[in-house]
């Protein structure tokens, strides 16, 4: 009996065909170890599964790999970075073209990863591919753009016109309006001091369910 087999996409492993499971969003087989499930049941690659979950980011993957050699730039012209330390600065695994191929680190713009060091003024100077190390050197330095402020200076044309100093509002007579509002709010006023004024030095008047139960001469009978 002829058994079938293919290679893992992600793994590159060579197994059976009967294995293998197709990832329902890139179309791509991959084995048992390199694919999962979703909560609705349909395959997925780990890569697709990471993208599904994490976050979006601004940039591309090894933006984070240009900031850092950017800080660098400030104290040194040579660094040696260890495979695992650029992972953990990316924030993701390296491909695996990067583990078995030297070309991989090619200073090259065509690539994501070259211009990740090539655009900030560093280049790959060697690769260890035993001890798993990149070691980056500064060739140029990175010029920083400043914006030129606008000039706010008076144009000619607006300069030359002449303007008449403002003249300040004559206010009339108030309205009749106003004089009745005003004379409303007096009023208000004078009410709500004279009633003020009759509970004065004396206790609180008693409330209105107090003068329904009771008369004010008599008092209550006790039992």
């Amino acid at each position: 009996m002829l058994l079938l087999k293919d290679e893992c996409s992600l793994c590159k492993r060579i197994v059976s065909s009967s294995v293998l499971r197709r990832c329902f969003r890139c179309g791509k087989l991959y084995c048992f170890d390199c694919s999962t499930f979703t909560q609705d049941g349909d395959i997925v690659c780990l890569n697709c599964a990471r993208r599904m979950v994490s976050p979006k980011k601004f940039g591309t993957k090894y933006s984070p790999l240009s900031r850092y050699l950017l800080r660098r730039a400030m104290f040194t012209d040579r660094i040696v970075l260890p495979f695992a330390e650029i992972e953990g600065i990316i924030g993701d695994n390296l491909p695996f073209g990067a583990v078995r191929d030297a070309e991989w680190w090619a200073n090259s713009r065509g690539s994501a990863q070259g211009r990740a060091w090539i655009d900030v003024g560093w280049r790959v100077h060697n690769v260890d591919l035993n001890k798993r190390t990149a070691t980056f050197i500064r060739v140029t330095e990175i010029e920083v753009k400043i914006k030129k402020r606008p000039d706010k200076s008076i144009p000619k044309t607006f300069a030359k016109k002449t303007f008449r100093p403002s003249r300040p509002k004559r206010r009339g007579p108030p309205s009749k309006t106003r004089l009745a509002r005003v004379q409303a709010r007096f009023r208000n006023v004078e009410r709500q001091s004279a009633s003020l004024q009759q509970h004065r030095g004396e206790f609180k008047p008693r409330p209105a369910h107090e003068k329904r139960l009771y008369k004010p001469e008599a008092e209550p009978s006790k039992q």
